[in-house]
Parts: structure tokens; C-alpha cells; sequence
């Protein structure tokens, strides 16, 4: 699973830096912004539950691609339940464990990582959605930063955690 999300998190960096904000008009950015978070959230549930996670994930995917076929807003519902439900499982569940003792205290810099995505992902869903927080240069500037960071806390945590 972490290496699914790198991978997105990858191509996704990459876009945003070739092709600024039109990159967000792909036909792929959805699925692949998506499967970053997911495939995050199924790693931070680690062993004993990330088969369960998966087979939400695909479901989810499933209705993104039928709701693209037919209906947009099973499309809209299918990809904001899977990011709510996936960002809150990195963000909170990372925070959870420290706080249980069940992993070091430097895991919850996933959930630091979690946030300030969370911040950027949200700061471009309201620039597609035409309802800008944040001007839309103020966005661009800061969004290369915030990933950057995000990548680099989540990895750290990660390391900590898994690898420790």
C-alpha cells in the first residue's frame, strides 16, 4: 500500500509541476488523487485491517468510474466519502495509537503529514469548485511546499513507525 501511495503521490507531484493547476483537468487526476490517500489510510491500518480498507477503496473507485458514465453525482459522493473517510484514518488513527502506546511518538507526524495535506487538498477542492478559501495565487504558491512537507512528515512517520 505505501507504495501505491508514493507512486500516486509521485505522478501527482510531477503533474502539478509539469502543467500547474491544469494538471487537476486530467481525466486520471481523480482516481489517481484518490488512490494516494487511500492507499495511505491502508497502510496506517496496518496488517489486521487493510484487506477490509482495500475493498472499500475499490468499491468507491468502482462508483467513481460508474458515476463518470452516468451520473456525476454518485462520481462526486463516491470520491469525497473515499478522501473524508481515508483522511481521517491518517490523520487521527496515527495520533490514536501514539496516544494508546502502541506506537512511537514520531508516528504522529503522520498525522501531521495528514493535516497539511488535508489543508492543500482542501485549498484545491475549493478552487475547482469555483468557492476559492484562499486566492488562487496564494493556493500555487503554497501548494508545492505543503506536499513537500506532507511527503516528508508521512515518511518520516512512517519510517518510525513501520520500521523502528
Amino acid at each position: 500500500m505505501w507504495s501505491i501511495a508514493a507512486l500516486s503521490f509521485t505522478i501527482i507531484a510531477v503533474a502539478l509541476a509539469l502543467l500547474k493547476l491544469d494538471a487537476l483537468s486530467l481525466p486520471i487526476t481523480p482516481y489517481v488523487g484518490a488512490l494516494y490517500p487511500a492507499c495511505m489510510a491502508a497502510g496506517v491500518l496496518g496488517k489486521d485491517h487493510w484487506r477490509k480498507y482495500v475493498i472499500f477503496m475499490t468499491l468507491m473507485l468502482f462508483f467513481m468510474v460508474i458515476g463518470q458514465f452516468s451520473y456525476k453525482l454518485i462520481f462526486t459522493g463516491a470520491e469525497v466519502i473515499l478522501h473524508s473517510v481515508s483522511g481521517l484514518i491518517i490523520i487521527f488513527l496515527p495520533f490514536l495509537m501514539v496516544a494508546r502506546r502502541r506506537a512511537p511518538p514520531t508516528a504522529s507526524l503522520i498525522g501531521l503529514g495528514g493535516l497539511l495535506i488535508s489543508i492543500g487538498g482542501l485549498a484545491l477542492a475549493t478552487l475547482l469548485a469555483q468557492r476559492p478559501l484562499l486566492p488562487i495565487e496564494t493556493v500555487i504558491f503554497l501548494l508545492h511546499p505543503l506536499l513537500f512537507l506532507s511527503a516528508f512528515l508521512m515518511a518520516a512517520g512512517i519510517y518510525s513507525w513501520k520500521g523502528g
